[in-house]
């Protein structure tokens, strides 16, 4: 093929970035002149290539090398979508290679095979609509982008912690909880396949090098300027996001919630220590942390007794009783929230009573204890189908969670499928479970 292909040089990033914006508010029918394409149900990755086929011509090619060699450039596409609020989000994890555990235990970061395809992407962003051909999405963004400095520490924190498993003989323990940002991914076409690793003789699962869905909705939306950073001081450029974190807030281990509300201007509220994190990060009240964002953490300020015991169990958002009826635990709300990522800013009792800033954490719950968390939900679920929407799941009968009415009071209600309106409930993590985890990762 020549090295000038229709309508661009391929190796001269800035004709192909010039022939990428073409795309911007069209579709691939409008600019690649596609009347049909493949089924993306039926055969993932369809769109992309399509865009690499027919709008780059580029042949169909697993190729080692980058996708425009040589202009260094890495094509990939990424869906978004439309949350509640109207904004853009990713659909998916962006997925950039696989992993080959025999070589990978070999490399340094630096130089590894991912950094080689992930230095430079042309990455072109498409709105996901269900009821749309894939020919009719629209193409929102196409622009050239690589792993921010800012974020390096931490993308090299997490490749660190997979490889560093491969390395051990434990591939088959990796796990998408490990890491923040950048996660080692599933990547078969069957659950089943295995394959085999270094050292040691137990197959583990195929796994790819991707990007968190968390983490490419927080670039979305850096592109869209919707996010703010955490200001970052000289010295700080190499920390990964608990190491900024923790020097941040440990100036103030010790101070009572009243004095650091005194000492940043914060107002007595119902979100008050919300605030106070806020303002001990360098982040505006009303801006959404990026760092947070790409690592889909969610704050919540946990309050400990003298005892370490907190205060009060950690609640999630009220259900709705047709929704638990329709949906299995691994499609439902309550799984989601339980494997986001939390960071939870601890306020322990001293002997006066007042609550002093102890301490930060990152929790996401175990994978093991995902199947405690999965009985209590098909229990309350048993108990929405008999149209018992009025009996929870009491947390002496779950060691990880249990439902209570988290309503305005006994007036505040939504209907049931089965019988009578109901008050709002909610999942709840039980306090001593909590006291558990808290220690736990405190300590590992």
């Amino acid at each position: 093929m020549d090295d000038m292909w229709p309508g661009y040089d391929q190796n001269d990033p800035k004709s192909i970035l010039e022939y990428a914006g073409q795309l911007v508010g069209k579709t691939l029918r409008e600019t690649a002149g596609l009347s049909k394409i493949d089924d993306p149900r039926k055969r993932r990755g369809a769109f992309g290539n399509a865009l690499e086929e027919y709008y780059f011509h580029i042949e169909p090619n697993s190729r080692p090398t980058a996708d425009f060699d040589g202009a260094g450039l890495e094509l990939k596409s990424t869906p978004l979508k439309r949350n509640k609020k109207g904004e853009f989000s990713a659909k998916e994890r962006l997925v950039i290679s696989n992993i080959n555990y025999m070589t990978v235990v070999n490399e340094d970061f630096e130089h590894s095979h991912l950094m080689e395809k992930a230095k430079n992407i042309l990455l072109v962003s498409y709105l996901y609509e269900p009821d749309k051909s894939p020919l009719d999405y629209e193409i929102q963004s196409a622009v050239q982008w690589g792993f921010p400095d800012e974020d390096l520490p931490q993308i090299k924190r997490d490749w660190e912690t997979v490889v560093n498993k491969v390395r051990a003989g434990h591939a088959e323990n990796i796990s998408g909880s490990d890491t923040l940002y950048l996660e080692a991914c599933t990547k078969a076409k069957d659950a089943s396949v295995r394959t085999g690793q270094p050292f040691s003789d137990v197959p583990a699962k195929p796994r790819a090098w991707a990007l968190k869905a968390s983490y490419m909705t927080a670039v979305q939306r850096r592109i869209l300027d919707e996010l703010r950073s955490i200001p970052r001081e000289v010295g700080e450029k190499d920390l990964d996001l608990l190491e900024l974190l923790r020097k941040r807030f440990s100036p103030y281990f010790g101070m009572t919630e009243e004095e650091l509300a005194t000492r940043f201007g914060v107002s007595k509220s119902k979100n008050r220590c919300a605030r106070i994190t806020k303002k001990i990060l360098g982040v505006a009240d009303e801006a959404e942390i990026e760092e947070f964002a790409k690592a889909g953490i969610v704050p919540k300020t946990i309050r400990l007794k003298k005892s370490g015991r907190p205060k009060e169990a950690l609640s999630f958002p009220a259900f709705s009783y047709f929704d638990l009826a329709e949906r299995d635990f691994e499609d439902s709300d309550f799984q989601g929230y339980l494997q986001q990522k939390y960071l939870f800013v601890l306020y322990r009792e001293d002997d006066a009573g007042a609550y002093r800033l102890q301490d930060i954490c990152f929790w996401q719950m175990p994978e093991d204890d995902l199947r405690d968390a999965e009985l209590c939900y098909d229990k309350m679920r048993d108990n929405v189908l008999k149209g018992r929407a009025d009996v929870s799941v009491r947390s002496s009968e779950n060691r990880c969670c249990h439902v209570r009415p988290h309503g305005r009071d006994s007036r505040d209600t939504r209907p049931q499928p089965f019988g009578p309106p109901v008050v709002k409930k909610c999942f709840w993590l039980n306090q001593s479970y909590l006291q558990e985890e808290i220690e736990r990762v405190l300590t590992s």
